[in-house]
């Protein structure tokens, strides 16, 4: 890793989030962490987002459904950007407090409980 992340600037951007924001990045990043070796693949990450996006949807019922994609789609449109910025950025970060472990090493379950430590309030 040649550049490390500011903490500090990461979590005063993820302290900004609102709560549906919070919920997709927790998400987005877990699977992140689970399949690292996909994290490369633009179109993967991409797949994932829209998955959690709807995941995190509140709706009643599905006799609306597509209403509730139309929502999705544009709910995803309006924040892939900032949202998957703070996923890469986080997933960096959170690569290089694993890595500073040394031999000691790591489980995938550590470094997402640590991930989402910085998304605690």
């Amino acid at each position: 890793m040649s550049s490390r992340v500011d903490r500090d600037v990461l979590r005063a951007s993820l302290s900004d989030l609102d709560e549906r924001q919070r919920k997709i990045v927790g998400g987005v990043i877990a699977i992140m962490i689970e399949n690292s070796a996909r994290v490369r693949d633009r179109e993967w990450v991409a797949e994932k987002f829209t998955q959690v996006v709807l995941l995190s949807e509140e709706h009643e019922d599905a006799s609306g459904a597509p209403e509730v994609m139309a929502r999705v789609q544009a709910y995803a449109r309006a924040n892939v950007d900032a949202l998957l910025n703070a996923c890469f950025s986080l997933f960096h970060c959170v690569a290089e407090d694993m890595e500073s472990r040394g031999e000691a090493g790591f489980t995938r379950e550590e470094a997402v409980l640590h991930a989402l430590s910085y998304l605690a309030r």
